[in-house]
């Protein structure tokens, strides 16, 4: 015969599951609610998480708190449950935490005792008379707060948290390696010391991350911190290779060398986001944030990736190259884990990120401002014509070498090379564009044979 204990957490499971659809509409309006209250914060906010407690980890806290000895039946255990709906606000430092709690009181009614109701929205209330930070059993601290939301006139709890992003980080470590491991009592009393240098490690680390975001701030200090071109190209271009290599790892067991890949990416992103940027700061911390987030999230170099639509585009030399990535992308391994990063690292449309990139490795090889100024003895006509001559047989000497080689920092600066060069000897050859259209043929060999050379 089963333990009456076993009995009351069925009953308790089966009254969760008949109101979660309601306690799902709860944490939709508790998130709305919550992106209001970060509105005053937005600079300091990073993210808006939450949950409802799963089934599993609400057995476990029925049997670890024993509520089978403190509550008659399921609704009773609910009711008690005060991280029923989970809410954390992640900030990125830790003295961000004390300035959202604090700036929490404008949105809510001052109640004399308990629970104070929010100016914005009556169902929702909140223990602002906790002493914060809140004490854990683990001798840390943590801004907690317990409320809860009238939902057909029934409480139902949630737990608001707010942690700066290491101490985000430390709870998943205190979580996994702590919470989840029965065995860990074994080496208690090592490995809290442990488990205590490192929290106070990560809280340097906040002081160091906070320094250099206000440093990034100030643009006289640009240059000494890794926003000139060098240094944040390798910064970027080591966690990009780093990623790669953890992520191929997971998904196909093995690693590939996509050192200069990583390198163009991050002479990509330089281009693209942050020459001439006006908020080099901010989005500076964002990619730092994504690539965490990236670090975290599952990515399936197994699974094909697609553009939104053909890949089209009045220009000649974008349309030919971009024409071709989009036929070997899920063919060729090399480019399909290539263009799986640039999509990963520059979410949204993949037809717009790959027309960026075709455009900034346009941009490397043919500086639009020398290009132009080629060739003034043609007319407008003539001179466009000739150009979109030069061009097409540029691209089409990067494609018929094929290989990812041909974005390679090394390579690409090699090719812009000959291509001057090769433009300055046509403006000398062919005085005028007749000249030119007859010898057409010759150049289009010439200029192919001479890309060719660099990836034999």
């Amino acid at each position: 015969m089963e333990m009456k204990l076993f009995d009351f957490i069925d009953d308790t499971i089966r009254y969760y599951n008949l109101h979660k659809a309601g306690y799902e509409y709860v944490m939709g309006q508790l998130q709305q609610f919550c992106r209001l209250l970060c509105q005053d914060d937005k600079d300091a906010v990073v993210s808006l998480q939450s949950r409802i407690k799963a089934e599993d980890s609400l057995k476990e806290k029925l049997i670890r708190n024993q509520f089978y000895l403190q509550c008659k039946d399921g609704e009773d255990a609910i009711a008690h449950l005060s991280d029923l709906i989970g809410i954390t606000i992640q900030c990125r430092f830790i003295r961000n935490e004390n300035e959202i709690y604090q700036h929490l009181f404008r949105h809510f009614d001052q109640p004399q005792t308990g629970y104070a109701c929010a100016k914005e929205n009556e169902n929702c209330w909140l223990n602002l008379r906790m002493p914060q930070p809140q004490y854990q059993r683990n001798g840390f601290t943590i801004y907690r707060l317990d409320g809860y939301y009238l939902f057909n006139g029934t409480k139902v709890n949630y737990e608001l948290q707010i942690k700066s992003m290491v101490h985000n980080f430390w709870s998943d470590i205190e979580h996994q390696v702590v919470y989840k491991n029965p065995d860990f009592v074994v080496y208690d009393r090592f490995n809290k010391s442990m488990l205590g240098a490192i929290r106070d490690n990560l809280d340097v680390v906040d002081r160091q991350l906070e320094i250099m975001y206000n440093e990034i701030s100030d643009e006289s200090s640009r240059k000494q911190i890794g926003m000139d071109e060098k240094g944040f190209k390798v910064f970027t271009a080591q966690s990009i290779n780093e990623l790669v290599n953890r992520k191929m790892i997971e998904s196909v067991g093995f690693t590939t060398d996509f050192k200069k890949c990583s390198a163009i990416l991050a002479q990509y992103i330089y281009i693209r986001d942050f020459v001439n940027g006006t908020h080099n700061r901010e989005m500076m911390v964002d990619y730092l944030e994504h690539l965490n987030y990236l670090a975290q999230s599952e990515i399936d170099f197994k699974q094909e990736i697609f553009l939104e639509k053909p890949y089209v585009s009045e220009d000649v030399f974008c349309s030919k190259l971009g024409t071709f990535w989009q036929s070997v992308i899920n063919t060729d391994f090399q480019w399909h884990i290539f263009f799986a990063m640039l999509f990963s690292i520059q979410p949204g449309n993949n037809f717009e990120d790959m027309d960026d990139f075709v455009h900034v490795i346009e941009r490397l090889l043919v500086q639009p401002g020398w290009f132009a100024s080629t060739f003034t003895n043609y007319r407008d006509r003539e001179r466009q014509q000739t150009h979109d001559v030069l061009l097409s047989v540029l691209a089409e000497g990067l494609i018929s070498c094929g290989k990812v080689d041909i974005v390679h920092e090394d390579n690409l600066h090699k090719v812009m090379e000959i291509f001057r060069k090769f433009v300055s000897f046509c403006e000398e050859k062919y005085p005028d564009y007749q000249s030119f259209a007859d010898s057409e043929k010759a150049v289009r060999t010439t200029l192919l044979h001479q890309i060719s050379i660099i990836f034999q």
